[in-house]
This record gives structure tokens, C-alpha cells and sequence, in this order.
């Protein structure tokens, strides 16, 4: 990499971790591309060497983290090996990410219009990978075909962003343990489970 790579690479990750630090604080609607390079301590023009807009640099962010929760979900234990406890590795997966990237959750669920088209676009390619999971699993008959791999991942993803969204806002509502068995439960046995029988 020539000096003039590693500079532009540097500017550039100073204007994400600007960006990230200013969106969490004040949201996407009131931040400026200006506000974005004079707190990353660059020239206002340069911004647009690197980002189209601000959206475009909201988009890098989420993209960088949607990686990031991929690469803790790909970690855990494959479902179609133990369904259990891929279930709740996964559980714990996502409801570790939400912890440690509170701030995007919150900007990521708002209701800016900004933060509403990637919203949308990352939940349907985890909806996207859930699907083609439940592929698998009801092809080795794991799962029952009865229910649709599109519309049981569509379910999934529908609540695992309103919980995940919800419980972000404000952790100390509901213990982590909580909301991961939780999740699990209910995506292992549904909101109605048989009691356990009675010794």
C-alpha cells in the first residue's frame, strides 16, 4: 500500500468512526456531511472523496456490522447438527451483537427516513439466509414442509427485530438470559408449548 492509500484508508476510517460517534449522539436526521468531517478533523470536501452522501456513509456502517453479526452467527454451532443448541447459540449471538452495538440498533429501528431503506434491505437478506436455512432442514427432514421456509423466515426476522429493537433501547428491562431463552423457546416450540408433565 502506497503512503497516499494509507492516508486516504485513514481519512476514511475517520469519517466512519465520526459518523458512528455523531449518529449515535444526535441521530441521522440532525447531522450534517459538514458535522461528519469537521469532527473527524478533515475539510468538508474531502467527505464526498469517499461518501456520496450521509446515507451512503449509514450504509458502510450497517454494512460493516451486518458483517459482523453474519460472522458471530457462521461461529456458532451449525442448527442442522444440533437444532437446540444452534437455536440458542444463535439467540445469544444476536442478543450479544444488540449489546454491543445499542446505538446502531436505535438509529437502525428509528423512524428517520434515511435509516429506513437500509432497515429494510438488512432485514431482508437476514430473512435471506434464514430461509435457505429452513431449506436444509425441512430437505433432510428435519422441519416439517407444512411450514414455508419464506414465511417462517419472514416470521423469524419480523421478531427478532422488534425484540432485539426493543430490548436495545433499554437493557435493563429484561435480563439477557431472559430474552435469550426467550427467543429460543419460542423459536424452538412456538408461543404455545405442551406443559411439562406432571411427575
Amino acid at each position: 500500500m502506497t503512503a497516499g492509500e494509507r492516508t486516504r484508508a485513514t481519512t476514511r476510517a475517520r469519517l466512519l468512526a465520526s459518523g458512528k460517534a455523531l449518529f449515535a449522539t444526535q441521530g441521522l436526521h440532525h447531522i450534517t456531511t459538514h458535522d461528519i468531517a469537521a469532527h473527524a478533523g478533515v475539510a468538508a470536501g474531502t467527505f464526498y472523496n469517499h461518501f456520496r452522501d450521509k446515507a451512503a456513509l449509514f450504509r458502510e456502517i450497517t454494512d460493516e456490522a451486518l458483517a459482523e453479526l453474519t460472522r458471530r452467527l457462521d461461529s456458532v454451532v451449525d442448527v442442522k447438527e444440533d437444532l437446540e443448541k444452534g437455536v440458542r447459540l444463535q439467540a445469544t449471538a444476536l442478543v450479544g451483537f444488540a449489546a454491543d452495538n445499542r446505538d446502531l440498533i436505535r438509529i437502525l429501528f428509528s423512524r428517520e427516513a434515511d435509516a429506513t431503506a437500509v432497515q429494510t434491505d438488512v432485514l431482508q437478506l437476514m430473512a435471506d439466509r434464514s430461509a435457505a436455512v429452513r431449506r436444509e432442514l425441512v430437505a433432510n427432514g428435519t422441519m416439517p414442509a407444512e411450514i414455508d421456509p419464506e414465511v417462517f423466515a419472514q416470521a423469524l426476522i419480523g421478531m427478532w427485530a422488534r425484540v432485539v429493537a426493543w430490548w436495545a433501547e433499554d437493557t435493563s428491562r429484561m435480563p439477557r438470559e431472559v430474552v435469550i431463552e426467550t427467543l429460543t423457546q419460542i423459536q424452538l416450540r412456538g408461543t404455545h408449548p405442551q406443559p411439562k408433565p406432571s411427575i
